[in-house]
């Protein structure tokens, strides 16, 4: 089967000759600004004009009228009697209408000192955030991993997994093959260790966390909130040998428990040290785009839907045959004795395909098969489909589709045995976002999921009848988080009832502002309603069980805030405000989150 799969997309003849990015070739870069001067590549064009000159694209950062000097991109482009400004379509300007925020276009050259002189200035038309730079590759070197450095405009272009090439026949594939260390918001950013050349990387960070959790039983009468701030660290560290790469983290976390009202403490648990990520990654010789990793490793899909863990143990696959790609796994959580000890009675086979076409559009087919060894029979098969679209760069698509399958058991009280039932259940998740390139780069956001529920589920197990089970279980490697258009991620389906979606369906509504690179709030609305009317509700914060007789389970407003002004620093804030709705008791009252989160990157 892995043979089949690694030589199809060969035998289709879909790998496509891509032109080295070397030194005198023309290219756009877009991305941001990093620490340091460096410029984190998000995208880079291969250009054919023969035009030389160079160009900065991006907001005014700062203006000195005296000097006649503006800030773009962290340049000082530096203006003359001989500098021309225009206003986009067709209009005139002058040196005095720049401001702090508005969006340019730049054309000029650098002097020696790295000054940028502009023979041109234009005022554009639309005013949003543009970050990029045009100009001529000076040199290439290579950083940690061996991957390519980029020199443009006197800037050091770094590249990732994510950084695509764009050519005149359209967008072209990843400029790195994507493999186990692929960077996200919840990893270790390890860099190459002063002094030890480029085979080895370090890197760590600290989290400070509270979450405060009001009425989650929806009863007043009854002072359950909850105040409970934690501090976590990890560090890690990479060894890169060539065709073998190898990282291990070590990971620490201390809660401090604070309820029942001022001057009640209860620390909590002690303090727990333990290690994270360990694994080695090898490369066959001459099969550049093939991989095999062995140990405790990370899974994690774009929208945390199907898996996000950092902790299994698994043995791996990847293959990056471009324009498709593979990751096949064999795994068990034999070590992390933190997470539900169910996990470590179940092998867990997990396959995931994916195509990228043109125009960023992305197809992805996975299959999760968790093989419950005991008499529980909870041993759930997930196969889906994902879509993932990008069409004019002002949209952004979702489509999630699956289907369970498997055998799921419950517990009979009266007899203690285990009566398993096949499952036959479906769930869809679909959203888009839509960005009017303004300013203040908004964004509206509209989604809706569901996941199927049974009518029987409310019976005793000896009374459920032997057909299938209609609910739909998400695989519990779920943690349904992402970003939208915004700096940090939150729980898109609600941050106070943070349900798993099962017997469930969810309208969500969203807007959202980015006025600064660095800065995003989102405003969420859901409304929630189950499948069938049902007495329980699957893997919720909400303690309080509705009465089954009203599908209408109620609403919730969240808030997301994030300020990240460089890849150090993170501030995240996030609110949710649950109102019970007529599925539960008359006297319910509302049910309040808020979670503040810090993170130091060092």
């Amino acid at each position: 089967m892995l043979i089949l799969l690694l030589a199809v997309p060969l035998l289709l003849g879909m790998r496509e000759p891509q032109r080295a990015l070397a030194a005198g070739v023309r290219v756009a870069v877009k991305g941001k600004p990093l620490p340091g001067g460096a410029f984190l590549a998000e995208e880079i064009e291969l250009r054919e004009e023969a035009d030389r000159d160079e160009e900065l694209r991006g907001l005014v950062e700062s203006v000195e009228p005296e000097a006649s000097r503006f800030r773009v991109l962290g340049f000082a482009v530096q203006v003359d009697d001989r500098t021309r400004f225009e206003r986009e379509p067709a209009g005139e300007a002058a040196f005095e209408d720049l401001r702090p925020g508005l969006r340019v276009k730049v054309e000029g050259r650098r002097r020696q000192d790295g000054t940028f002189c502009a023979e041109e200035v234009a005022i554009r038309a639309r005013q949003y955030p543009e970050r990029r730079i045009v100009g001529t590759i000076e040199a290439v070197e290579r950083g940690f991993r061996g991957t390519p450095v980029y020199q443009v405009l006197g800037r050091a272009v770094l590249v990732s997994e994510d950084t695509a090439l764009a050519t005149a026949s359209g967008r072209s594939r990843p400029l790195l093959p994507r493999r186990l260390g692929e960077l996200d918001d919840d990893d270790v950013a390890i860099r190459a260790a002063p002094g030890f050349g480029r085979r080895l990387a370090i890197g760590g960070e600290v989290r400070l966390r509270a979450e405060r959790l009001d009425n989650a039983d929806l009863d007043r009468a009854r002072k359950d909130g909850e105040l409970v701030p934690e501090v976590s660290a990890v560090a890690g560290v990479g060894f890169d040998l060539g065709p073998v790469f190898a990282y291990v983290e070590l990971q620490g976390r201390k809660e401090v428990f604070l309820e029942g009202g001022p001057g009640f403490l209860d620390e909590g648990p002690a303090a727990d040290v333990f290690v994270g990520q360990a694994y080695v990654e090898a490369t066959p010789p001459g099969v550049p785009w093939l991989s095999v990793a062995v140990g405790r490793q990370k899974f994690r899909d774009e929208r945390q839907w199907y898996f996000f863990n950092k902790n299994l143990d698994a043995v791996r696959v990847l293959a990056d045959l471009w324009p498709v790609t593979v990751d096949l796994s064999l795994s068990r959580d034999l070590f992390d004795r933190s997470r539900n000890p169910r996990d470590q009675e179940r092998t867990n086979r997990m396959a995931t395909v994916s195509w990228s076409a043109r125009r960023e559009v992305r197809v992805e087919a996975y299959f999760v098969d968790r093989r419950d060894r005991t008499a529980r029979g909870d041993s759930p098969r997930l196969l889906g489909m994902r879509v993932l679209a990008d069409p004019g760069r002002r949209v952004e698509l979702w489509a999630d589709l699956a289907r369970e399958g498997g055998t799921r058991g419950r517990l009979d009280s009266q007899t203690g045995r285990w009566i398993v039932r096949p499952v036959r259940a479906r769930a869809l998740d679909a959203g888009v976002t839509y960005r009017p390139r303004i300013a203040l780069d908004p964004s509206f956001t509209v989604g809706f999921a569901l996941g199927s529920g049974d009518a029987t589920a409310d019976l005793p197990p000896a009374l459920q009848p032997a057909s299938a089970d209609r609910t739909f279980r998400q695989t519990g490697f779920h943690r349904n988080r992402d970003s939208w258009n915004g700096v940090v991620s939150f729980r898109y389906y609600g941050e106070a009832f943070d349900p798993e979606l099962a017997n469930l369906r969810i309208l969500t509504l969203g807007v959202g502002l980015r006025p600064l690179r660095s800065v995003s709030a989102d405003l969420v609305y859901h409304r929630y309603e189950q499948d069938v009317a049902s007495r329980r509700i699957v893997d919720a914060e909400l303690e309080a069980d509705p009465a089954g007789t009203d599908r209408r389970l109620g609403r919730e407003w969240d808030l997301a805030v994030g300020f990240e002004p460089d890849r150090r620093v993170e501030l995240r804030l996030t609110a949710g405000r649950f109102l019970p709705g007529p599925a539960f008791e008359s006297r319910a009252s509302p049910m309040t989150v808020v979670r503040f989160q810090t993170k130091f990157r060092f």
